[in-house]
């Protein structure tokens, strides 16, 4: 659902006229800077949640590392970096982009705060 959601909300977004060369800070982008990548998150820790009563042994368990290895991924090596780099390059000496990254979480929606602990989730 939050996929879906915050899809059709950057499309919308993105077909209005007004907004060409704009961040989008509405919507689930109100709460989070990458609400895309929460979803994707929360997708796969749910399917591994949802399989673990089938699984036939301990050791299955051990599956764990693939939603783990997604959420790195996603977190520290491809998705947010580099958005958050691309971001930086294309708006960082707008005032107004900089207050949205103080103010809104980077991942999870509605973890507010300022400072490092909201660059990296």
């Amino acid at each position: 659902a939050v996929v879906s959601t915050q899809s059709t909300g950057k499309t919308v977004f993105r077909n209005n006229p007004a907004n060409k060369g704009k961040f989008i800070t509405s919507g689930l982008w109100s709460i989070s800077r990458h609400p895309n990548y929460f979803g994707e998150i929360i997708l796969w820790y749910g399917l591994f949640i949802a399989a673990v009563p089938f699984f036939p042994s301990a050791w299955a368990r051990l599956s764990v590392i693939c939603p783990t290895l997604t959420a790195v991924l996603i977190l520290k090596l491809s998705g947010v970096p580099m958005l958050e780099k691309s971001g930086m390059e294309r708006w960082g000496k707008d005032p107004k982009y900089i207050a949205y990254l103080a103010n809104t979480s980077c991942v999870i929606p509605c973890l507010g705060g300022s400072g490092d602990e909201k660059k990296s989730m």
